[in-house]
């Protein structure tokens, strides 16, 4: 029920925190940062609650905050790994039978997995990421497959 402005905020709040805390002398002194997520997350799921040009409004609106106001660094690169939703919740059953745990709330909304996914591809588009499809062929790719891949997006960044 919070709004993607408001709960954009805590988290880019606690990326500033862990930045000036944790591993932002690292990376400012030259080290290389692998984040899972980041700004991305908000990206996504708080802009699913947007809709049309307001959701490109809070696109815009996010990375000024977090990297223009905030001063977080800009990734280098952004690797967005597409999976259609009905592959998602495959995997996710699997899951759920292989350790005997239940899926959480937005896990149980296939609606709301629908729109992040349909979202992530629109904020992938306007932020220009880079799109791993982890499904070729009506089959989900190997781990090595989509590894490879990434490894190559990687090592195209770093050699640039």
């Amino acid at each position: 029920d919070v709004n993607a402005y408001a709960a954009s905020a805590f988290y880019a709040v606690d990326r500033y925190a862990s930045y000036k805390m944790d591993w932002g002398q690292w990376y400012e002194n030259g080290g290389l940062v692998l984040s899972d997520r980041y700004t991305t997350s908000n990206a996504v799921h708080q802009a699913s609650k947007e809709e049309g040009d307001a959701r490109q409004a809070y696109l815009k609106w996010l990375y000024e905050f977090e990297y223009d106001k905030l001063g977080l660094p800009r990734p280098d690169l952004t690797i967005y790994l597409d999976v259609p939703t009905d592959f998602t919740e495959k995997m996710m059953r699997r899951r759920e039978a292989d350790t005997n745990t239940s899926a959480d709330i937005h896990e149980q909304d296939l609606q709301y997995l629908a729109t992040c996914r349909r979202t992530g591809k629109a904020a992938a588009a306007f932020y220009g990421w880079t799109v791993v499809d982890c499904v070729k062929d009506g089959q989900m790719r190997s781990i090595e497959d989509i590894h490879e891949e990434i490894f190559g997006h990687v090592m195209a960044c770093l050699e640039d």
